[in-house]
């Protein structure tokens, strides 16, 4: 090789070094816009339309009840615009991912608009300030049908059309806000001693509006049980009306808890309990997640209805999500109501007795409404006597939950309301040996002493929760 060829071969050389070395960091850089944020955004499971994108990380899920960064155990969405990553909080995360929106390095997410006005830019990331600093003085949450609703805050003045809405406002440290409530809760003075005494603005379902205006509130809330008649009646009236869920998924319940306390302005005394019931149930959960298929209890839930006929549920309804959040076999495939309905993923439907004794369930758990069940009743024999009433159904005995103990009275306040506290008792009947070391009691008292703020409550002499009781 000549001297003239051996440096053409070395500048090539050079050459293709520097082209790899550029096109390297191009890679390096492109990656870098790509991966914005570690946390996930909500999905298209809840809204109908699609939030996540190509600049979101692979880490990110499609699915509103995932997140990366719950400290909790549960994996909720908070329903907060400004919430941009769809987690569990309100925090510098959310500027990060809204500063890179507004710059178009990440796709825009459902809560990215904080104040909802179309655009995601740096107004957005004032709101979100106010929001962590407790200056806000307007929230644009979202409520049960997925509609954003604007509220004024700190709310300081709440109308609650809900008994668990009540309970947890309690539990949130914003009881003192609640100025009316419906009939339901007034009846709830043992464990809603000072609440029950507020203003009563009559049922749920047909309030006296009124009365509610006179009370001057800053929100109106209530269990999914508004319909668009009563939501156009209160607009008119110039009040805020919210929905919220409380009577279903557990992490549903847990979120709009929160949602509450931000609203009230103080998440922090709403984080306390959050994070509190989050993590014990959460551990539960993890404990339970692994069940090979014949360790799960199958299990049948049933509710009384008239005339002694017998309820169930389906896929969607709240109990059954509790139960399938604890790891059971709930045998909901291909069942059918009392007219041949295949009711799979129904919310409620009468079900006829031989499709129980037919499905044959290891465990049954009957909810009990308010008939022997609930704080302030104690009789063990009531309790027993509608037990004995529904084993003694016609074909009953040859159930397998029926011969071997397994039927469980549990009672209503603490599965379709305090479905948290349910999920206790009911995760100690199916799984007595996973959960050793887990005391519902324990549990439940400090729920009511440190929460709800009833120092003198016992709940093993103020109550009956479950029954027959457990160990």
């Amino acid at each position: 090789m000549d001297k003239n060829n051996k440096y053409l071969y070395i500048g090539l050389f050079l050459v293709v070094l520097i082209l790899v070395f550029g096109v390297m960091r191009v890679s390096m850089s492109s990656d870098n816009e790509k991966n914005v944020t570690t946390t996930s955004t909500i999905g298209a499971d809840t809204t109908g339309a699609s939030t996540t994108g190509a600049n979101t990380t692979e880490t990110s899920t499609t699915g509103a009840n995932t997140t990366g960064t719950s400290t909790t155990g549960m994996n909720f969405t908070l329903f907060i615009y400004g919430n941009a990553n769809g987690d569990t909080n309100i925090d510098q995360q959310d500027i990060d991912l809204i500063e890179q929106i507004g710059a178009g390095k990440a796709d825009q997410t459902l809560l990215a608009d904080a104040n909802l006005d179309g655009k995601v830019d740096s107004k957005d990331v004032e709101q979100v300030k106010a929001i962590i600093d407790g200056t806000a003085t307007e929230m644009v949450v979202q409520d049960a049908y997925s509609n954003p609703v604007k509220v004024k805050t700190p709310v300081e003045r709440i109308v609650s059309l809900d008994r668990m809405i009540a309970e947890s406002a309690q539990a949130i440290g914003g009881g003192d806000r609640i100025v009316g409530v419906d009939k339901d809760t007034v009846s709830r003075s043992i464990i809603l001693p000072e609440i029950s005494k507020v203003k009563n603005v009559g049922d749920a379902s047909e309030p006296d509006i009124e009365t509610i205006v006179a009370l001057k509130p800053g929100l109106v809330v209530d269990n999914q049980n508004f319909d668009e008649e009563l939501m156009n009646k209160m607009k008119k009236a110039g009040l805020t009306p919210l929905s919220m869920i409380y009577h279903g998924d557990i992490q549903n319940s847990l979120g709009y808890g929160k949602m509450l306390g931000y609203l009230c302005g103080s998440p922090e005394s709403a984080n306390r309990y959050v994070d509190w019931m989050g993590s014990t149930l959460g551990d539960i959960h993890n404990k339970l997640a692994d069940l090979d298929e014949d360790e799960r209890a199958k299990v049948i839930y049933l509710y009384p209805r008239k005339g002694g006929a017998l309820g169930s549920g389906g896929d969607e309804c709240p109990t059954i999500k509790t139960l399938q959040f604890l790891g059971a076999n709930t045998m909901t495939k291909n069942t059918k109501d009392t007219k041949g309905n295949i009711m799979d993923t129904a919310s409620y439907f009468e079900i006829d007795p031989e499709v129980v004794i037919a499905k044959n369930p290891e465990v049954i758990v009957m909810e009990d409404f308010d008939v022997a069940l609930g704080y302030g009743l104690t009789d063990k024999a009531v309790a027993q006597n509608e037990l004995d009433k529904f084993k003694a159904m016609p074909g009953f005995g040859s159930i397998d939950a029926v011969k071997n103990n397994k039927v469980y009275l549990v009672d209503v306040n603490i599965v379709s309301h305090s479905n948290c506290l349910g999920a206790l008792y009911i995760s100690k009947a199916l799984y007595p040996d996973q959960l050793a070391d887990m005391d519902p009691y324990k549990i439940h008292q400090k729920y009511v002493n440190d929460f709800l703020k009833l120092p003198n409550m016992d709940v093993k002499k103020d109550g009956l929760f479950i029954y027959p009781e457990i160990s």
